[in-house]
């Protein structure tokens, strides 16, 4: 048996037309793909009996989830959202890096969205509070335009530090 099933077609996955909104703003135009990464940290306490994780002893100590895409669009209004450096404008500018720095952004529902499976089924990604941990790198280039690769790292809330603040939801209707 080949794990292969008349079902198989349905539940295959595609990123074709996923997009990204944070604080309830698209954040443009993206190039290449989106990383979607949840993931967690377990601990099993070493028993001087066993030559290994003994099972019914583990515990999760901790979780992580972020989503990792490229930004096409040097959009100021978005890049003065995200990132934590400051910035400013006048009547001649607008500079991310200016300002001051000090308290770091958290960001709201860091959704992507735009995805469906083969079956129909809306396939959705949220990370409820977050933080840009990435710098602004990118390579300037005669050949290719400049993107700007943006890791969206999950934040605990402290109304409920215990629930992981990241899902996939894969609608039922």
């Amino acid at each position: 048996m080949s794990g292969i099933s008349a079902n198989t077609p349905n539940y295959v996955l595609y990123g074709t037309n996923a997009y990204m909104t944070v604080n309830g703003t698209d954040i443009g135009s993206l190039m290449g793909d989106i990383e979607v990464e949840m993931a967690h940290e377990e601990y099993y306490p070493e028993l001087a009996q066993a030559l290994g994780p003994v099972a019914g002893t583990g515990k999760i100590v901790g979780a992580t989830g972020k989503v990792t895409a490229t930004l096409a669009e040097w959009n100021y209004t978005v890049l003065a959202a995200l990132f934590s450096l400051g910035n400013s404008t006048d009547a001649n500018s607008q500079k991310i890096g200016s300002g001051a720095v000090g308290t770091i952004t958290e960001l709201t529902n860091v959704i992507i969205t735009g995805t469906t499976r083969n079956d129909g089924k809306v396939f959705r990604v949220t990370i409820a509070k977050a933080r840009v941990t990435s710098p602004i790198a990118t390579t300037l280039s005669k050949t290719e335009n400049a993107g700007l690769e943006v890791t969206f790292e999950a934040l605990y809330t402290t109304n409920a530090p215990n629930t992981f603040p990241m899902f996939i939801e894969i609608s039922v209707a």
